[in-house]
């Protein structure tokens, strides 16, 4: 099952690129493995998205993202852009927020679908052929 519109997320991709650079908050996934990292992991703190590339269905549209707040930082991050709360203020956030919809809606029913095709590989157990009556 095809997770994007190639040609959407693409076209996406490129009306991005030519905004550059986007304000935008770490969303869930993205603050859990800051956590992970042992960063610091504020939903509050601002990246900037200073670089926009479509990695397929696997990663969707991926985003470099640094720090405008501390320019000293040499830290640098990448998330997919599922993972982001762009600035709603922003020209393109509607779109980005459709796509998001989408994409998350997508790969959620393409999990589904996983785990219902691993029941369906489990064989039911056989019933014990037993005698009738008690004890028998």
């Amino acid at each position: 099952m095809r997770i994007d519109d190639y040609n959407a997320a693409k076209a996406l991709t490129e009306k991005l690129k030519e905004n550059l650079p986007i304000k935008a908050r770490a969303g869930k996934e993205f603050l859990k493995t800051l956590k992970q990292k042992g960063v610091n992991a504020d939903p509050d703190r601002e990246f900037e998205i200073d670089f926009v590339g479509y990695s397929g269905d696997e990663g969707g549209i991926m985003c470099g993202l640094k720090e405008p707040n501390n320019p000293e930082s040499e830290e640098k991050y990448v998330s997919s852009i599922t993972h982001l709360k762009i600035d709603t203020n922003h020209p393109l956030a509607a779109e980005v927020q459709t796509y998001q919809r989408q994409r998350i809606r997508k790969l959620m029913l393409q999990d589904s679908r996983g785990f219902k095709a691993e029941l369906m590989t489990i064989e039911p157990r056989k019933n014990k052929n037993r005698g009738k009556g008690f004890g028998k």
